[in-house]
């Protein structure tokens, strides 16, 4: 808002001194100069040169980064009209430079800007006066060097140098950088663009990664596309159960396995017969530090096939589910059936086993696989990496040329994340679909440079390869509840500091019981949860009758306290007000 506000001071200038025939547009500072106007349109299809910062991994050298920039521009150039000057920083240091970079832009930018405005003023003056304006000295600056970097571009004979204040696309890794660079204004709004010239990118990135990246509605960054996740799968001994005479497809959980068990523990010497840990499926526990993995008695069942409309927030002893398995759980381990053991056993009656689904087909011969958990995403997950416009590109749709082809395209992704073709590598004679390296030199981190399916999994892996892994998102989930991250509140953080000090107390309970116990418990359990204030006050709707009830504000009754409260408001921000009537 600052620069707008800058550049409109600086038109007024202009005006009063009846010398304006152009826009504010060129102040030559790097900052984009996309328009809309049929003119501007064929200026944009010009020549043009746009930078690219990556982070390199260690033993990367200078060398081989001028090859790959070669590489780029060889596609780049004849695709685009576009050459890239190529940035590769140092993994361990590139998210400390890419905030000085751009701190560093914005800083000068703002200066220059006010020099300018500045200058107008002084002219004015002194027409004003009668007398000439006199410009002052100005200190020299290398037009092709900026600090320790380079702005020439090597092997792009007819392409501008960049521009001192400019930085086009770049790396941004993590929820929290994504974040900050979002609501600092430092990278640019990709909404157009992906409903526009980039929409291809809807095809090829998975939407869950889209939905992820939006901020108040809007994509900032394209996530680079990777596996997400991991399956937590319930497995079945085969051998025993043809032996049981047992039907596999009744067997897909603890509690239909419960007589099953018994009989590996008795009859089946040698085998283990509960393996792994068994952790509640497709749970969300709602707690103060917002921490997912911390037990809360408020609990939702968020399925893969749960919409927004179906969240519920309840007493986690009313789902039977919750309580049946916990405590099967706890009686097979207090009888010794249960090993947890990070060495997997040589043979086990059930099991549970987290993993890729590439990694669960060698447990295929061997064991009935009943999917327990589907990959289930995270911010984390989703923004681990991205390619992001800066607020100081050149050209946002020109940018967006290139992350498009980095996720669509194999001959480019593979430059960036190999290197160049003859130099770093080579196709196999046998077989197209896989590379051979042929000089050390260049290294990457395979998720940082585009789109991962579009390139070889690694030196002599097939592209076909990456099936398995396309088929394991294609079965992974965004939990309904995941964009419901700021619910705790004023109105509410005194009594989410209550429940957990509750659920604390009865999990601490929980814990410290035999299996008979926690189940003659469950009951009174249920009863001190629904009978808590503070639960009461999180899950309460309000109604009519709140005030006859007693339900008022001024006895810390609040509807902006209320997770059930906020949820149905989000779900009415996406279905609008007919949701209430549902």
């Amino acid at each position: 808002m600052k620069k707008k506000l800058v550049c409109i001071l600086l038109c007024a200038a202009m005006l009063v001194t009846g010398i304006m025939s152009t826009g504010c547009s060129g102040l030559g500072n790097g900052t984009s100069t996309d328009t809309t106007g049929t003119e501007e349109q064929e200026i944009s299809r010009s020549s043009m040169t746009l930078t690219l910062w990556v982070p390199v991994g260690e033993g990367t050298t200078e060398e081989s980064l001028w090859q790959v920039e070669e590489a780029i521009n060889r596609v780049t150039q004849s695709e685009f009209d576009t050459a890239i000057k190529l940035y590769g920083i140092p993994d361990a240091e590139y998210e400390k430079v890419m905030d000085e970079r751009l701190n560093t832009i914005a800083t000068r930018v703002e200066k220059e800007e006010q020099d300018a405005l500045n200058k107008r003023q002084e002219q004015i003056e002194a027409a004003q006066k009668g007398e000439t304006y006199v410009e002052g000295t100005t200190e020299y600056v290398n037009p092709n060097m900026d600090g320790d970097y380079s702005l020439v571009v090597r092997g792009a004979t007819g392409y501008t140098n960049v521009e001192r204040n400019q930085l086009d696309i770049f790396l941004v890794r993590g929820e929290e950088t994504y974040t900050k660079y979002a609501n600092n204004f430092m990278i640019e709004n990709l909404n157009e663009e992906l409903t526009g010239a980039s929409k291809v990118l809807n095809n090829y990135i998975y939407p869950d990664f889209l939905e992820a990246a939006k901020i108040d509605g809007a994509v900032y960054g394209i996530p680079n596309n990777h596996a997400i996740g991991e399956y937590t799968y319930f497995l079945v001994n085969k051998e025993l159960v043809e032996k049981e005479y047992l039907d596999p497809s009744r067997l897909t959980s603890l509690s239909d396995c419960k007589d099953f068990i018994e009989d590996v523990a008795e009859y089946h010497e040698g085998y283990v017969p509960v393996y792994g840990d068994y952790s509640p499926s497709y749970y969300k526990f709602w707690n103060g530090s917002k921490n997912e993995g911390q037990f809360s008695v408020l609990a939702s069942r968020v399925l893969y096939s749960s919409k927004p409309e179906d969240v519920t927030f309840d007493n986690i002893f009313a789902y039977n589910n919750f309580t049946s398995n916990y405590y099967l759980y706890k009686l097979f381990t207090e009888k010794g059936y249960v090993s947890t053991s990070e060495t997997v056993p040589e043979k086990f009656g059930v099991g549970y086993i987290t993993c890729t689904a590439s990694e669960i087909q060698k447990y295929a011969e061997d064991y009935h696989i009943n999917v327990f958990v589907r990959p289930e995403g995270d911010k984390s997950d989703y923004l681990q990496s991205m390619f992001a416009v800066s607020a100081y590109t050149k050209s946002v749709s020109r940018s967006m040329e290139v992350i498009t082809l980095l996720n669509t395209d194999t001959r480019l992704r593979t430059i960036l994340q190999y290197g160049a073709e003859g130099t770093h590598w080579k196709y196999d004679e046998e077989n197209e679909n896989i590379i051979v390296k042929m000089a050390d030199g260049y290294n990457m981190n395979l998720e940082d440079t585009g789109n991962v399916y579009m390139t070889y999994p690694d030196y002599g892996v097939s592209l076909d390869a990456w099936d398995i892994s396309k088929e394991h998102n294609l079965q992974s989930f965004m939990p309904a509840t995941l964009p419901f991250t700021e619910y705790v509140n004023e109105y509410n953080q005194e009594n989410f500091k209550k429940l957990d000090a509750l659920s604390k107390k009865i999990y601490d309970q929980m814990q410290s019981m035999t299996a008979e116990e926690f189940q003659s418990a469950i009951g009174k359990f249920q009863a001190e949860v629904n009978n808590s204030d503070a639960f009461q006050k999180l899950t309460y709707m309000p109604s009519e009758s709140d005030t006859v009830k007693g339900r008022t504000e001024e006895k810390g009754w609040y509807p902006a306290g209320s997770l059930a409260y906020m949820w149905q408001e989000y779900c009415v921000s996406i279905y609008g007000e007919e949701f209430l009537n549902w």
